[in-house]
């Protein structure tokens, strides 16, 4: 997988590298992790707040681990880290972002530098590095690609606005799930976690998920990719109730907004082609409808064109995408 650990993306321009001045880099600490969710998202994208959230706060032991700041003045200028994603055995999720005002002064390089010093000592052959990045964020893409990363994928960014479209998103949903022969509905995700995850494990395949070709999936930690505030919606039968789920999609609040945002959505591979995702998609607006969002966002893969052609057919409306990252072998 990797024979030379890589720094991660950063969004800070890659010509740019002044002296790092009177900042200082250091251990990222819990008083730290607001100021550094906020910077980190900068670059990642408000949709990955939670995961971040996650990394910068629970390891597991023996899980792969390193979160630093630059500060200047007592101000968390810059946050890099490095942080094991469970649910993908041996992929490391890296990230570096720096505060608008500080960029061009070097912080980025530093705070990268700091990360591959410590991935020397501890990351091994059989450990990938990933990240994701903003596709309006060009600095940030060439950055990673300075220390060897390279670009997998992109994902096209959605938004369709819900203001005032109740009754037609009510409408929609009714005839989208009758169509596709499914009834969804709202699930439980503490009592019906079982069958949730379940459930994911049998939409996963044929979709890009981090990591190298072939890369494995550990379902025991898939829950941890659900925000807890998430709703989850299932598709099923409608002429067999209680035989496994055909599908789910998991939106969830997007802090500091009126958005939600759509986590995953998933089709059984024995059910795909029969309108079952637009069935799910179009329930997943009637919900965050009914909630009282604004808007609903989204990411999908540039290469999917039935959702795309989906999404065009909601009405949805091209919004902020993202690269996907991988180190390759040395």
């Amino acid at each position: 997988m990797l024979e030379k650990p890589s720094p991660p993306v950063a969004s800070e321009d890659v010509t740019a590298q002044p002296a790092l001045g009177d900042a200082t880099i250091r251990t990222l600490r819990p008083a730290d992790i607001a100021a550094a969710i906020e910077l980190l998202v900068l670059a990642a994208g408000d949709d990955k707040r939670h995961r971040l959230l996650a990394q910068l706060t629970a390891a597991e032991p023996g899980e792969m681990h390193h979160a630093v700041v630059a500060e200047r003045s007592g101000v968390v200028v810059g946050v890099g880290k490095l942080a094991a994603e469970p649910a993908f055995p041996g992929t490391v999720s890296a990230l570096v972002a720096v505060a608008e005002a500080d960029r061009g002064r070097g912080v980025g390089t530093a705070l990268a530098a700091d990360l591959a010093g410590w991935a020397e000592h501890h990351l091994g052959p059989a450990h990938v590095v990933t990240s994701a990045v903003r596709d309006d964020l060009d600095g940030g893409r060439r950055f990673a690609q300075r220390y060897g990363l390279v670009v997998t994928r992109h994902s096209v960014g959605w938004r369709f606005d819900l203001l005032g479209r109740g009754d037609e998103l009510a409408e929609r949903a009714t005839r989208t799930a009758d169509a596709a022969g499914v009834r969804v509905r709202v699930a439980d995700l503490k009592a019906e976690e079982a069958a949730i995850v379940e459930c994911i494990g049998r939409t996963l395949p044929g979709l890009p998920v981090p990591g190298a070709e072939g890369q494995q999936v550990d379902l025991a930690h898939a829950r941890q990719v659900i925000p807890d505030e998430a709703t989850v919606l299932v598709a099923e039968s409608l002429d067999a109730p209680g035989t496994p789920l055909w599908g789910l999609t998991v939106v969830t609040p997007q802090a500091g907004s009126g958005d939600w945002y759509t986590v995953y959505t998933g089709v059984t591979v024995d059910r795909r082609g029969r309108g079952v995702a637009t069935a799910l998609k179009a329930a997943a607006l009637d919900q965050a409808c009914r909630s009282g969002a604004s808007a609903v966002t989204t990411h999908n893969d540039d290469g999917n064109e039935p959702i795309l052609r989906a999404n065009r057919a909601f009405g949805m409306r091209p919004s902020v995408g993202y690269w996907s990252l991988l180190r390759r072998d040395a």
